[in-house]
């Protein structure tokens, strides 16, 4: 299994999903006029501090697959 983080810019969020997530698995496209998906990473410390990186005001984990 692996991380993925979503970008999301209307809601200045970025939220780190497992690869698994019903969210992740059922995304309609990679990229969508709100944001985005990563690629996936092998942990989620990697996915976080990416998340992190992207200097969002709210940095999160999905709290459907990550708690």
């Amino acid at each position: 299994m692996g991380y993925v983080v979503y970008v999301n810019h209307p809601t200045n969020k970025a939220i780190v999903h497992n690869t698994d997530c019903s969210r992740y698995v059922n995304r309609k496209r990679d990229k969508t006029s709100n944001g985005y998906w990563t690629i996936p990473f092998p942990t989620q410390q990697a996915a976080w501090n990416y998340a992190k990186s992207t200097g969002k005001k709210t940095i999160d984990s999905c709290a459907f697959c990550c708690s």
